[in-house]
């Protein structure tokens, strides 16, 4: 696999364990993300501490993941 692959895979596998610390290491302090539901821009977030506190936030709206959706 490629390192592309493997950051892909390490990030999905830390959000499917609500392991924020794994979801985040291989991102960059500058990430930029952005939730974009029906072309328009629901949240956007600046910076590793901005996407870690979200997640810590999300992460309590759950119990656990549904492998369905």
């Amino acid at each position: 696999m490629t390192d592309r692959v493997n950051i892909i895979n390490n990030y999905i596998d830390g959000y499917n364990q609500f392991d924020i610390k794994k979801m985040v290491a291989d991102l960059d302090d500058n990430i930029v993300f952005e939730n974009i539901q029906n072309n328009e821009t629901s949240l956007s977030l600046k910076g590793l501490t901005a996407f870690k506190q979200q997640a810590e936030t999300a992460k309590t709206y759950f119990t656990k993941k549904n492998a369905g959706g």
